[in-house]
């Protein structure tokens, strides 16, 4: 298949600027001679003038949500709305580096078996950003309650050995959603996005998908993009750390977890997270005595964040059966 259109899709709820900057880096990067472009800007129920920011502007279609919807049904009214070969899904808060859409039309373009692409990313400081990986399993769902893996990386020798990002193509199990390049058809006969996630996982459930039907996902290192990373969850929680929803991610795991392996599985995913979660409390009980004066309030946010993260595992995710409660 030679693609003739890229729809690119950014779903976004109150981040007008972020949005505004997103769209004017897709509008940067350039695309093959005969290669078509539009953007589908999906305003999931903004109150501060987005859509209108945008309706007419040559090159893009806006689809308005009178009320917020949440990110995976923004973004299957967006792909319902687009008319492209293939569709690249990219958050509000992200940005591409100029040659991005020519590395994905030709990779797309090079390898028919070719599903889905995701982008390297980035924070906007020019850190590296988690990008994608291999299919979770209790060691791994442990492990990222704990933050461990994330105090590791902190380490320049670490991650000479375990980089975060690859510097030629790679599969993997999944990639995120943040940056992520589509393959039109594999869309049509797959999707879309599993609305039942809040926030999280649907790129997880939708990669794995993917591979079990023989396509192949993969990392391309010349598909760059800065993720703010957070940025398009408009408002914060009591469970929110950092750039994400621990609340929103550990159920969201779960869930996926339920679908993907089945209620036995998903208990054990469960019971994973909460041990995980449990360990990462009590170093930073252990560690707050050696924390200096000025961010120790900071610090006992945090920890509370992560208790009511942990607590929230014990509302069972809408979608999951379970045969019993650990």
């Amino acid at each position: 298949m030679t693609p003739t259109r890229i729809s690119v899709i950014v779903p976004t709820l109150d981040t007008r600027a972020l949005a505004t900057a997103c769209v004017d880096s897709v509008f940067a990067s350039p695309l093959p001679a005969g290669v078509e472009l539009e953007i589908v800007i999906v305003d999931d129920g903004s109150r501060d003038g987005t859509a209108e920011a945008f309706t007419a502007r040559p090159g893009v279609r806006v689809v308005k949500n009178e009320e917020p919807t949440g990110f995976s049904r923004a973004v299957n009214r967006g792909v319902a709305a687009s008319t492209g070969d293939l569709l690249v899904l990219l958050n509000s808060d992200a940005t591409v580096e100029p040659r991005s859409l020519s590395v994905i039309v030709g990779a797309f373009e090079a390898e028919p078996s070719l599903g889905i692409a995701g982008a390297v990313l980035r924070y906007p400081d020019g850190s590296p950003q988690w990008s994608g990986g291999r299919e979770p399993d209790l060691l791994w769902l442990f492990a990222q309650a704990s933050a461990f893996p994330a105090l590791l990386g902190r380490l320049p020798a670490w991650r000479r050995v375990k980089p975060l990002h690859p510097d030629s193509p790679v599969d993997v199990g999944w990639v995120s959603g943040a940056a992520m390049a589509v393959r039109a058809s594999v869309w049509r006969d797959l999707g879309p996005f599993d609305a039942n996630y809040g926030f999280y996982g649907q790129d997880l459930d939708f990669c794995l998908r993917a591979r079990d039907h023989g396509w192949r996902v993969r990392i391309l290192p010349g598909f760059q993009a800065l993720h703010h990373r957070g940025a398009t969850i408009s408002a914060r929680g009591e469970t929110a750390i950092g750039s994400a929803d621990l609340g929103l991610l550990w159920s969201d795991l779960v869930l996926w977890a339920g679908k993907r392996r089945g209620p036995v599985f998903a208990r054990r995913a469960r019971s994973a997270l909460r041990a995980g979660s449990l360990l990462r409390v009590a170093a930073r009980a252990f560690a707050l005595p050696f924390v200096a004066a000025p961010r120790r309030s900071d610090w006992r946010r945090e920890t509370e964040a992560v208790s009511a993260g942990r607590a929230a595992l014990r509302v069972l995710p809408q979608g999951v059966r379970w045969w019993f409660f650990f």
